[in-house]
């Protein structure tokens, strides 16, 4: 099938790639996750390559030195030379076209020229049996792996010894315009005699990549190098100069100099520390300030912010070994001052010592003032390039809701989208502060708007503000930008083009407001910027039009799926044909689809057809930050595969810095894998950007309450009422939350007590069930049951927040009555229905665990324990922190109503100590437990769940 100009075909999972990429990004991300494994082609089997034998270890298997991702490194003997040698042979995958074999000559032919006395020589490749290999000369001591293994950890001076020599190998790399991508203690050789240092060799340099060269073997679709030791432009796929080998670099020596790796994690996680976790400094005890320094300037996350060449290193490397050797230290004004005589300090000097609690107190200012001492003769200008990043000065920025001024008052949508799309391309500007779009929109144009007040409620320093006048063919659009602090204009102008041109006035705005504000772009920032995402105008009109539908049901309130959004997919659909490769459109199907599947129609068929908008994305635009977003939720919503989201997210983070959502999706993740004290961070972190999220509020408002944080959750749910005052029904949720499940019921009595005939729906109806259940009114709750008759409970039956048919209330109320199940055919009428959901979806633990539930209450007590127990295998507290506790306390419930009371007691037990377990208040006021109210343990059980906060 051929490939769309301008792209390229990855051949190992079939992704269309840009000219540019460094690597394939579906590729790259499966193998970082630990999901994609290659093979040498039987290199187990063959001990000969050409002229070399592969040697046997005592065992007779082949000998092997090392092995990786990229191949397998045997010890070998040359029978020409009659000299051992380091055979490196590779995976057979990474070569498997004529074109991806090509380059590894080029690379290795290129590696081979490499002279120098600190880098082991490439000597041969060749081909022997359908493998491809390379011969290096066999360095004789140990890697510095195992020396730091046999020490536990180094001491300093020798430590810099160590790492000088290899910047020096990497100068010589640097200078054949090479890029070793893999520096870690395994591939530096150390050779020691009587505890001095002789020779320290960088070996492996085989797979080495042109700088100048695009096309290397990265390109085949793998990513290379080693998490651990990775550089962030490594995980980004950007292509990497020999700053990247100094990021490796400065992971050795923190490795070397503490006997531990600064991150530590799954490929994922490693993935985000190394993107956007700064190094954790206050874990280097007793360590020189010099070279914590160093450490800080070499793992800078920006390249252009460390060492720009092993040169430079080399030179600070001198200086530092000299100032540690002599004695001298910096105090904090001599820092702040940058001193440049402190380096000729006379030894005799005092050293004044500093602690780790200091220099992480200073911050940057230990980075930056103490590497401008050191460079004090102006050889290094380090950090001339440093960015200042945005925070509540004048680099923050709401773009408010744009006025629609044109004849047509219904293109108010196409208004919003003309904001949303300035505001989409700011935010990808990684120093400025970008307010999100759920934040803004509650300023409309048509309200009185104080932009002093507004700055002040976001915490930005400027508004944009805007009006848009579509007329046939024709678009204007104003714009003027304010400093809110003194209500001053900075900058305000006009633009007047054919409609055809509304991508481009939409990037010169953008790019425009950074100018004023004194952003810098980057020119990825830029490229990304000035991207079309359609040039069909037809298409675009219905993007925007369906978004509107999309947006108009992302409320704390209307619930995440609604008819207005599927009235969006027609829409999207038909802009898809209008232009198969609008990739943002695909983005937005899967977002209906996924949000479809997850809160309304959990069946295959949904499932399908989410994965078919979500793969179209990822093969038209894998690099796009949009469409990693909408890839990492469908991995969320839809297969609950964690950490392959998150490895999305950090991609997302990279291409969009103040993407608040992917904040606010990571820390649905980490609520998921029992995080929940980082949950609660990132939720916080995401506010920062998005401070008027009502979804984000009430999640954190969930999170506090799960966790016990009672007095927490109560605020947080207060700041959520205080914007959406209008919604009383959330006083209700705050009651449950905050008061019930502490015990006291009358806060929920009195809130919905408090709702309005107007406003009393379906929701508030089954609150006022679950209230009456819980008072033992059995005839209220029969009335609501009886208005309720045909419909969906919303997902307060039981646990496990999922529709089941209003139906199983009736048999739960039987029951509680005192009443049989079989006096009543209805009954097993409700659970056929409800057995119909579960074959729909019979991977739906959630589902499952109800149906477990109702057939426990018909007393049909194998069935319903075979299902609980199922359904708990099936989602796990292991794999959902969030859903699995409630699966458990339905299988207790199963338990209590099955006679199996000793079991009850045993798996609520386990439940006390758990989030989101069985609450003091659920156990004490709800009916579920009602059998074992009699048993003493159920009082000592209450005991233990009494909350404490």
């Amino acid at each position: 099938m051929a490939t769309s100009p301008g792209k390229r075909a990855c051949p190992v999972c079939g992704t269309l790639l840009a000219d540019e990429s460094a690597f394939c990004p579906v590729c790259a991300f499966q193998q970082a996750l630990g999901t994609q494994t290659y093979s040498v082609s039987n290199s187990s089997s063959e001990l000969r390559f050409e002229h070399y034998t592969v040697l046997q270890d005592a065992e007779g298997k082949p000998f092997e030195l090392g092995h990786g991702s990229m191949g397998v490194t045997y010890k070998a003997f040359d029978v020409h030379l009659q000299r051992p040698a380091a055979l490196k042979v590779i995976n057979a995958q990474l070569l498997g076209n004529e074109s991806a074999r090509a380059r590894f000559v080029r690379e290795a032919r290129a590696a081979a020229s490499v002279r120098h006395q600190n880098v082991a020589t490439v000597f041969h490749i060749g081909a022997s049996g359908g493998n491809y290999y390379y011969a290096m000369e066999l360095v004789e001591g140990e890697s510095l792996q195992a020396l730091i293994r046999r020490s536990g950890r180094l001491e300093t001076n020798l430590a810099l010894e160590i790492l000088e020599e290899a910047a020096a190998g990497l100068e010589a790399i640097e200078k054949q315009h090479l890029v070793h991508r893999d520096i870690k203690p395994s591939n530096v050789m150390v050779s020691l005699r009587a505890g001095k240092l002789e020779n320290v060799k960088i070996i492996d340099l085989g797979l080495a990549k042109g700088v100048a060269e695009e096309n290397t073997l990265s390109t085949v679709g793998v990513f290379v190098g080693t998490p651990a030791y990775a550089s962030p432009e490594q995980f980004a796929g950007m292509i990497t100069d020999i700053r990247s080998d100094l990021y490796s670099l400065g992971v050795t020596l923190w490795e070397t100099v503490s006997g531990k790796l600064p991150f530590v994690g799954s490929g994922a996680e490693l993935m985000y520390q190394h993107q956007h976790t700064e190094p954790p400094i206050e874990k280097l005890k007793n360590i020189p300030v010099l070279v914590i320094a160093l450490l800080e300037v070499l793992l800078a996350k920006d390249p252009n912010q460390r060492f720009q060449s092993p040169a430079q290193l080399q030179q600070a490397l001198t200086k530092v070994r000299g100032a540690i050797h002599s004695g001298s230290r910096p105090t904090p004004n001599e820092l702040r001052s940058v001193n440049p005589e402190m380096i000729a300090a006379e030894p005799k000097r005092k050293p004044i010592k500093l602690s780790i609690r200091w220099v992480v107190g200073v911050g940057l200012c230990v980075a930056g003032g103490l590497m401008a001492w050191i460079f004090s003769s102006g050889h290094l200008e380090l950090f001339s390039q440093q960015a200042t990043k945005a925070g509540s000065t004048g680099r923050s920025i709401a773009v408010l809701p744009f006025e629609n001024i044109g004849p047509n008052k219904d293109d108010a949508y196409f208004a919003d989208g003309v904001q949303d799309e300035i505001l989409n391309n700011l935010a990808k500007i990684s120093e400025l502060k970008v307010i999100s779009r759920t934040s803004v929109m509650q300023y409309r144009a048509d309200t009185k708007r104080d932009l002093r007040q507004i700055a002040a409620a976001l915490d930005v320093a400027s508004v944009l503000e805007g009006t848009v006048r579509r007329d046939g063919n024709r678009v204007r659009v104003s714009t003027e930008l304010v400093d809110a602090r003194n209500d001053n204009t900075i900058w305000a102008d006009s633009y007047d083009r054919d409609l055809i041109d509304i991508f481009a006035i939409q990037s010169e705005i953008a790019q425009q407001v950074a100018r004023k504000l004194t952003a810098a772009l980057s020119p990825d920032e830029k490229n990304r910027i000035e991207a079309k995402p359609t040039d069909n105008l037809q298409a675009y009109d219905l993007y925007l039009r369906a978004n509107e539908l999309i947006r108009n049901v992302h409320s704390v309130l209307s619930g995440y799926v609604g008819p207005s959004m599927r009235e969006a997919l027609p829409f999207l659909e038909k802009a898809v044909q209008l232009d198969p490769k609008f990739t943002l459109a695909y983005c937005a199907i899967a977002d209906v689809q996924d949000l479809s599947y997850r809160f309304d129609d959990p069946t295959p068929e949904r499932r399908a057809l989410g994965d078919a908008a979500i793969n179209s994305a990822l093969r038209l635009e894998p690099n796009l930050a949009e469409v990693r977003g909408a890839y990492a939720q469908h991995l969320y919503l839809v297969y609950s595969d964690y950490e392959r989201a998150r490895a999305q997210l950090a991609f997302v983070k990279q291409g969009s810095p103040n993407n608040s959502k992917a904040s606010f999706l990571e820390a649905l993740i980490d609520r998921r894998q029992g995080k929940w004290e980082k949950a609660v961070q990132q939720f916080k972190e995401a506010s920062k950007t998005d401070p008027s999220n009502t979804i984000l509020m009430a999640e954190l408002s969930v999170t506090l309450s799960a966790t016990g944080q009672f007095a927490a959750a109560q605020r947080a749910y207060d700041r959520l009422i205080e914007l959406v005052p209008d919604q009383p029904k959330l006083k209700i949720r705050k009651a449950y939350d905050v008061g019930f499940k502490r015990g006291d019921i009358a806060p929920l009595r009195s809130a919905i007590a408090a709702i309005p005939a107007s406003m009393t729906d379906d929701d508030v109806l089954c609150w006022e069930l679950v209230l009456s259940l819980c008072d033992h009114d059995w005839q209220r709750a029969r009335e609501l049951i009886a208005k309720l008759n045909g419909r969906e409970d919303p997902g307060y039956f039981a646990w496990g927040d999922i529709s089941v048919p209003m139906g199983c209330y009736s048999i739960l109320l039987a029951r509680l009555e005192g009443k049989q199940p079989d006096e009543n055919p209805s009954f097993f009428q409700t659970r056929a229905e409800l057995n119909q959901k579960v074959q729909r979806s019979p991977e739906n633990a959630s589902l499952l665990s109800q149906l477990a539930v109702v057939d426990a209450l018909l007393n049909d007590k194998e069935a319903a324990i075979a299902e609980a127990k199922r359904a708990v295998e099936i989602l796990p507290i292991s794999k959902d922190a969030v859903s699995g506790p409630a699966l458990l306390i339905n299988l207790a419930v199963v338990y209590a109503w099955t006679d199996e009371v000793n079991l009850a007691f045993q798996t609520l037990g386990s439940l006390t100590k758990t989030p989101a377990g069985i609450s003091y208040g659920e156990l004490k006021l709800g009916p579920y437990f009602n059998p074992l109210r009699n048993d003493p343990r159920f009082d000592k059980l209450l005991v233990e769940l009494v909350p404490r906060d």
